[in-house]
C-alpha cells in the first residue's frame, strides 16, 4: 500500500471513545515519561553516567570515546537539577517521550490514521530497547532521538516532495553525530537508498541538499578536528570494540527480537516490507535493511541499529490501515509491562542475584554499589599512616570507578581520582608529590613495575550477591613510586 492510499484509509478507534488523535499519542508519551521517572531514583548511576558527569566538568570539543554533546548535556543537567540522580534521569525520560511523539508523527506523515498513530506510539513506548536505553543519560538516548528526528525529516521529504526538509535532515543528523558517531551509518544507508530508488532521485537535484551537507559538516567538524589534533584516539576504541565482534554476531539476531519486544517483530518487519513496495519510501526501507545488516556484518553491539525501528514501527502501523487494531494495541501494552520488568529497575536490587535480568539488560547490574565501593576505598585510604596518606592519590582501572570517586569521594575525605581509561588519561597524571596510591581494579604487574611495594588491601563485594563488572574488584595500596609520573603515566593509558 502506498502512503497516499494509506492516507485515504479509514481511521479505526482503538482504545476508547475518549482517546483520539494527537491526545492519545501525547498520553502515551506522558505515560512513558512517567514510568521512567517513577524508577529513576532506584539503584544508582550507571558507570557511563558517572563518566559523563566528570566529562561535563572538563568540557571540550571532543573526547576519546564520544563527541561533545552528551557531556555538555550532563553538565547543564547537573547545574539545573542540583546534581541529583533523579534530575539527571529526567532528560533521557523526556527523550523517550520524544521518541513516542516522533514515531507517531512519522506514522501520520506516512498516512496512518488515528489508530495507526496510536499503535506506533504504543509499540515505541513499550519497546524494551527504548525503555532501557532512555533510563540513563548516556550517548544512546541522544543518538536514538537524533535518528528518529532525522527519519521524520526524510519521511517528510519523501512524502511531501518539499526539498526544504533536506535542511532539517542535515541538522538533525549533524546534532546526532555530535552525540555519537553511530548516526553516520544512517546517513550512509540513506545515501544508498536514494541511489537505488529512481523515483526519489529528483529530490537530489536541490540546492537544499547542498545546504544540508554543509550544515552536517559544520556540526560534525569540531569532533573531527579534536580527534585529528589528538591523534585519532577513537580508532583505538573501535579496535577494542572489535574484540567483541564474534560475540556480538552470535547474539545479534535473537536480541533484535528481544530488544524490540518479540510481539512487535511482525510490525517492524512488515513496516520494512511496506516501505520497500512504495516508489519513494523504498529509500528508507533500503536504509533500514542496510543499517541492520551492516551492524551484524561489522560485529556491532546489538543495540546500535535501534534508532531505525522508530520508522519501522511507524511504517508497520501505517501498513495495517483498515484492519482491527484494538487487539494489537492491547497485546503491545501487555508486552510493554513485561519489557518494563526486564529493562528498568523495578525489582529490588537484591533480586538481581536470583533473577539476573542484567544478562539481557546489562546496565541494571552496573547501577548498584558505587557508593559502597567508594566507601571501601575511603576506609582503605584512611587506614594509611598519616605520612603516607599525605602523599597518596587514588587510581582506578576504569572511568566508572573514577567517576564514582569524583561523585561521592569528597564527602568521605578522598582526593579526586585518576585513571588511565579513555579521557581520564588525558586529564593528566596525579600530582608529582604523590608517590603512593590506593588503587582499584588495575593489573598488579603494571603496579609492581612502577611501585616498589604493592599489597592487596581489600576486595570489593556489593553485599547483594549480584554478579556485575565490579564484584570482586581488588583494592591495592601501592607505595614507593619508582619514577616521576611524567615518565610512568603513558604506560597507564587504556583507550578502550
Amino acid at each position: 500500500m502506498t502512503a497516499r492510499a494509506a492516507a485515504s484509509a479509514p481511521a479505526p478507534r482503538v482504545i476508547g471513545t475518549m482517546m483520539s488523535g494527537k491526545r492519545a499519542v501525547w498520553l502515551v508519551a506522558a505515560a512513558a515519561f512517567g514510568v521512567e521517572m517513577a524508577v529513576s531514583g532506584r539503584y544508582g548511576y550507571v558507570r557511563d553516567e558517572l563518566y559523563f558527569l566528570a566529562s561535563g566538568r572538563h568540557l571540550a570539543w571532543g573526547y576519546v570515546d564520544q563527541p561533545a554533546l552528551t557531556p555538555l548535556l550532563a553538565r547543564l543537567d547537573a547545574l539545573l537539577t542540583g546534581n541529583t540522580l533523579v534530575g539527571l534521569r529526567a532528560l533521557p525520560a523526556l527523550g523517550l517521550a520524544a521518541l513516542v511523539l516522533l514515531t507517531a508523527a512519522m506514522a501520520r506523515a506516512l498516512g496512518a490514521g488515528r489508530g495507526g498513530q496510536l499503535l506506533a506510539a504504543i509499540a515505541t513506548a513499550g519497546c524494551a530497547e527504548y525503555l532501557g536505553a532512555m533510563h540513563e543519560l548516556t550517548t544512546t538516548p541522544v543518538d536514538f532521538v537524533g535518528w528518529a528526528a532525522a527519519l521524520l525529516a526524510v519521511t517528510k521529504l519523501l512524502t511531501s516532495g518539499d526539498t526544504r526538509w533536506w535542511l532539517a535532515l542535515g541538522g538533525y543528523a549533524g546534532l546526532g553525530l555530535d552525540a555519537k558517531w553511530n548516526i553516520g551509518f544512517l546517513v550512509a544507508a540513506l545515501a544508498a537508498g536514494f541511489a537505488l530508488t529512481p523515483a526519489a532521485r529528483p529530490l537530489l537535484r536541490s540546492r537544499y541538499l547542498a545546504g544540508a551537507a554543509v550544515l552536517f559538516a559544520v556540526l560534525a567538524a569540531p569532533d573531527f578536528v579534536w580527534q585529528a589534533v589528538h591523534g585519532w584516539p577513537n580508532f583505538a576504541v573501535f579496535s577494542h570494540l572489535q574484540q567483541q565482534a564474534w560475540q556480538n554476531r552470535a547474539q545479534y539476531w535473537p536480541l533484535q527480537a528481544a530488544y524490540t519486544s518479540i510481539v512487535t517483530v511482525p510490525l517492524w518487519v512488515g513496516g520494512i516490507v511496506w516501505a520497500l513496495r512504495d516508489a519513494r519510501l523504498r529509500v528508507v526501507g533500503i536504509a533500514a535493511i542496510t543499517v541492520i545488516a551492516a551492524q551484524f556484518v561489522l560485529g556491532g553491539k546489538p543495540y546500535y541499529p535501534g534508532g531505525i525501528y522508530t520508522f519501522c514501527f511507524a511504517a508497520g502501523a501505517t501498513a495495517l490501515a483498515g484492519r482491527p487494531l484494538r487487539r494489537r494495541a492491547v497485546t503491545y501494552a501487555a508486552a510493554a509491562a513485561v519489557s518494563t520488568l526486564i529493562a528498568l529497575p523495578v525489582l529490588p536490587a537484591a533480586a538481581l542475584a536470583r533473577f539476573p535480568v542484567q544478562k539481557i539488560s546489562y546496565d541494571l547490574g552496573e547501577e548498584i554499589g558505587w557508593p559502597s565501593q567508594v566507601a571501601l576505598l575511603a576506609r582503605t585510604y584512611d587506614s594509611l599512616p598519616a605520612s603516607q596518606r599525605s602523599v597518596a592519590t587514588v587510581i582506578t582501572g576504569n572511568y566508572g570507578e573514577a567517576g564514582a570517586v569524583d561523585r561521592y569521594g569528597a564527602a568521605l575525605g578522598l582526593p579526586r581520582a585518576y585513571s588511565g581509561h579513555n579521557n581520564y588519561w588525558l586529564w593528566g597524571p596525579p600530582p608529582a608529590r604523590d608517590t603512593a596510591a590506593v588503587v582499584i581494579n588495575m593489573p598488579p604487574a603494571l603496579l609492581r613495575r612502577w611501585f616498589s611495594s604493592v599489597r592487596v588491601a581489600a576486595v570489593y563485594r556489593n553485599g547483594l550477591g549480584v554478579s556485575d563488572d565490579e564484584e570482586g574488584a581488588v583494592i591495592y595500596v601501592a607505595t614507593g613510586l619508582r619514577a616521576p609520573w611524567s615518565t610512568a603515566w603513558p604506560f597507564f593509558r587504556d583507550y578502550s
